[in-house]
């Protein structure tokens, strides 16, 4: 039996420290292993936090040179660095759009501003509380490690954690026929993934099932909701954005496609992507009916308020992959607590030809269960708030 062992905050911020190290920028300055251990301390015990009935949800950035900010709303007086002090700062704060600017004082730290975020090629250091006790890390605009109670999770490294995109793209024949060479990834299983991140960022969970175009009706299932007009919305949008571009060029433009940002700001390059980026919003608003999303690899809408009918399954066992360790081994239904993810790995099992879906979870995690053109039925999960996903 596996033990489990948790870190303490110190010894994330000393793996960190050693982490970050082999991605050093020379634009980018990284803290002192000291510092960086003052930051990890006082934002965990932050995010621990509770301000007039709101959870803690902010980012902190490591900025000490005010020339290299766009746009920030600079303190009077700074405020030394402590859990309390962030805490009583972080409603100032929006997601990813904002984050309070730190930077070192003699012998302290303080912090000094409120820092608009940008696109900017130079991203700071930035750690970000996404729930309590939960730590994610950024530098240079990519994410590097993950601190999720005691659990410590490192990117880039020697073992690297395989996209989604990609798992997706080798279990559907239409999408490793098309996979772009550079990536081994179907744009088009990018959008699915990407649709998946925005049920995350709503916090309601759900659930979205992939069936190949070329079927016409998966088996097991009861669609409370079928689509007619409207099922090819996803499909229009997305040929309009990537449309005339270069292959080599496709994964870039389809990634500027952002949704708006906390305030309405949207950083886009032409009206196609902003389209492309609303109609991905109102995909993942389908999967907040009660069951699931069914789409197929054309990306054509099929139905919502899927639901996925109790009976009898050809298997009861699967593979179970860990995404960050790489753990192998043998599972069963039996396994899960909820609902989502047995129902989600029985439809995969019921369909004659290859099957996916997305479970997410309202707790932040997300998880894959495919099905592939040889039969076989394994479990990808789950990624912790999305930590390697894309």
């Amino acid at each position: 039996m596996n033990e489990e062992r948790l870190a303490a905050p110190g010894e994330f911020a000393a793996q960190l420290a050693t982490h970050l190290a082999r991605f050093r920028a020379p634009a980018l300055l990284i803290p002192s292993a000291g510092q960086l251990a003052a930051l990890i301390d006082a934002t965990f015990f932050a995010s621990l936090h509770e301000e007039e009935t709101r959870r803690v949800d902010f980012s902190v950035a490591w900025q000490p040179d005010p020339q290299n900010c766009s746009a920030v709303v600079a303190l009077a007086t700074p405020v030394r660095l402590t859990p309390k002090n962030l805490a009583k700062l972080a409603p100032a704060t929006w997601g990813e759009a904002t984050a309070i600017a730190l930077r070192p004082d003699g012998a302290e730290i303080v912090a000094w501003a409120i820092l608009e975020r940008t696109e900017a090629a130079h991203q700071p250091l930035t750690i970000r509380a996404l729930e309590a006790g939960v730590l994610r890390v950024d530098y240079a605009g990519v994410a590097r490690a993950l601190y999720a109670r005691g659990e410590i999770v490192l990117l880039g490294g020697a073992r690297d954690i395989q996209a989604p995109a990609r798992w997706l793209t080798q279990t559907f024949a239409a999408w490793s026929a098309n996979a772009e060479p550079a990536v081994g990834i179907d744009l088009r299983a990018t959008v699915i993934a990407r649709i998946a991140i925005q049920v995350l960022a709503h916090r309601h969970g759900g659930m979205i099932l992939v069936m190949p175009a070329e079927v016409a009706e998966p088996h097991g299932v009861r669609v409370h909701y079928a689509v007619t007009d409207g099922g090819d919305v996803l499909i229009k949008r997305y040929t309009q954005v990537v449309r005339d571009v270069a292959a080599e060029e496709r994964i870039a433009r389809l990634k500027g496609s952002r949704p708006r940002a906390p305030g309405g700001r949207v950083s886009v390059r032409d009206e196609d992507q902003i389209a492309f980026a609303e109609t991905i919003e109102l995909v993942a608003r389908l999967t907040a009916v009660d069951n699931a999303l069914l789409i197929d690899t054309d990306l054509r809408v099929r139905g919502f308020g899927v639901q996925v009918i109790e009976g009898e399954t050809p298997q009861t066992s699967f593979r179970h992959l860990h995404p960050y360790t790489g753990d192998d081994h043998v599972d069963d239904l039996s396994t899960f607590t909820g609902t989502r993810h047995p129902a989600g790995v029985i439809y995969c099992m019921r369909q004659p030809r290859e099957a996916a879906a997305i479970i997410v979870s309202q707790d932040g995690h997300l998880s894959l269960a495919l099905k592939d053109r040889a039969g076989f039925v394994q479990v990808i999960g789950s990624y912790d708030h999305a930590f390697g996903w894309r």
